[in-house]
């Protein structure tokens, strides 16, 4: 399991080539295998469980992606999160880029990709998690 994993985070479930995590119930931690080449095959998988996860909450969630173990995202990888994430189960989404290829796969992402959900890259989860805790419904700050 990789060291970026805290301790006070909950493991939820994981698909062929994902983890996922509970900081709060509303704030999915996603956390894709060394060396994933994403696809719209392995999208599809991931947006599913995605999907439930949201789906299973009284209210809207939020995702954290860790990008730094990503080598590449195609195209069609993208249109399936960009339809995920929609407002009636998703209040936000943030991409964690650590290294240069995550850096370029996110900026890609959000160049190309207009999701329907407020979108924001970070070096760090911290920063990711305090935004969403700012933009969560209800205010929990």
């Amino acid at each position: 399991m990789p060291s970026i994993i805290a301790e006070s985070w909950s493991a939820v479930g994981r698909t062929s080539n994902t983890a996922y995590f509970a900081v709060d119930p509303d704030i999915l931690v996603i956390i894709p295998d060394a060396g994933l080449k994403d696809n719209g095959d392995s999208a599809r998988e991931n947006a599913e469980f995605q999907k439930a996860y949201a789906k299973s909450l009284p209210n809207q969630c939020a995702v954290v992606v860790q990008m730094g173990g990503l080598l590449s995202q195609d195209g069609e990888a993208r249109r399936v999160y960009r339809d995920l994430m929609d407002s009636g189960h998703f209040y936000g989404a943030a991409l964690v880029a650590t290294n240069a290829i995550s850096k370029a796969i996110a900026s890609f992402f959000l160049g190309l990709t207009r999701p329907k959900v407020p979108l924001k890259v970070f070096g760090s989860f911290e920063a990711a998690i305090d935004w969403h805790h700012e933009m969560q419904p209800g205010g929990k700050q």
